[in-house]
């Protein structure tokens, strides 16, 4: 069995560095649901909460990555 994959229907949370994660959460998950209600409302932003957050910074400097 490998164990660096999240059980099928377990919560996919992942932690640790890159090719080398862990999926410490446990708590099982819906058929088409990738993680529990904790993690779920740390990753997901509703859309009204997203418009929010935009419009909030919409003032903020923002700086894009340019190839040199």
């Amino acid at each position: 069995m490998d164990l660096s994959l999240p059980r099928p229907g377990r919560c996919k949370w992942a932690e640790g560095d890159t090719g080398n994660y862990t999926f410490p959460c446990n708590q099982r998950v819906d058929a088409g649901v990738s993680y529990c209600t904790d993690h779920r409302a740390l990753v997901y932003m509703p859309p009204e909460e997203r418009r929010r957050s935009k419009a909030a910074n919409s003032g903020a400097m923002s700086f894009k990555r340019i190839a040199a």
